[in-house]
C-alpha cells in the first residue's frame, strides 16, 4: 500500500500521476503484481473479484447492499468512483456490480442505462 500524506493540501494531480508511475515501474521491476490503485486510472487498476463456475463472483463479508439508485451518476460514488473516472475504470467496476445479486433487484432504469453506458464503451 502506497499513501500520500501531505500537510495542508490535497496533493496535486501531477504528484499523484508521478507516484503513480513510480509505484507502477517498482511493481514491475520487482516482478510483483498490482492488485488495486485507488482511485483507478485505467481499468487494470481495479481490483475485480475471481469469478466462481456459474459467473457469480465470490461472496464477500460485507452484506448485500440494495441499488436504489435511478441512475450511474447516483450509482458511481456508491461503487466508490468520483464522476471524472476514466469510463474503462467505471465500465470495469460497472460489469462488477452487475454480477452481483443485488443487480437482479436494481430498478429497470439503471439497468438499461448501465447497459447503454456498456455498449458505448
Amino acid at each position: 500500500m502506497l499513501t500520500l500524506l501531505l500537510d495542508g493540501e490535497p496533493p496535486s494531480i501531477d504528484t499523484v500521476e508521478e507516484h503513480r508511475i513510480l509505484l507502477r515501474d517498482t511493481v514491475e521491476r520487482l516482478g510483483l503484481t498490482l492488485i488495486e490503485v485507488t482511485p483507478a486510472a485505467t481499468a487494470d487498476e481495479v481490483h475485480v473479484l475471481p469469478q466462481q463456475p456459474g459467473g457469480s463472483a465470490e461472496p464477500t463479508s460485507e452484506p448485500t447492499r440494495d441499488l436504489p439508485h435511478d441512475d450511474l451518476g447516483q450509482l458511481w460514488p456508491h461503487v466508490g468512483l468520483r464522476r471524472n473516472t476514466p469510463k474503462d475504470v467505471k465500465a470495469v467496476k460497472l460489469r462488477e456490480v452487475m454480477l452481483t445479486p443485488a443487480w437482479s433487484a436494481a430498478p429497470p432504469a439503471l439497468q438499461r442505462q448501465a447497459e447503454s453506458f456498456l455498449h458505448d464503451t
